[in-house]
């Protein structure tokens, strides 16, 4: 894309196929209910579901408590989880491109990692 381009307000083309798709995976809270948790990982293009209660249940039945947790590469390690929908917020700072349904994250530092952590 050229300069002249970027002026008329045409957007980039961004391949979202060498991005990790994010996919959750569930867990039960102390009291047997069920919740929902995807990972964004340290240096990762990352897939994020705008509603992955929409897409992803258990039994057929939908899952409303949603966690994001944080998956350092360059510590090894979980460095926190935030409530899904509030992190999503603040990654949107982050995303490259965006659908009806997902967003684009680019691969994060660990400092911006660790901003999405509320």
């Amino acid at each position: 894309m050229g300069l002249f381009d970027k002026l008329k307000g045409k957007k980039e083309i961004v391949d979202w196929n060498n991005a990790y798709k994010a996919v959750p995976k569930f867990y039960a809270k102390p009291d047997g209910s069920p919740f929902g948790a995807v990972a964004l990982t340290e240096e990762t293009e990352t897939i994020l579901l705008k509603a992955p209660q929409l897409e992803y249940g258990i039994d057929g039945k939908p899952v409303s408590d949603w966690k994001m947790v944080f998956v350092s590469t360059s510590k090894d390690s979980i460095i926190g989880d935030a409530d899904y929908f509030m992190a999503l917020k603040k990654a949107e700072q982050y995303a490259i491109d965006s659908n009806e349904n997902a967003l684009l994250i680019k691969g994060l530092s660990l400092a911006e990692l660790e901003s999405l952590i509320v």
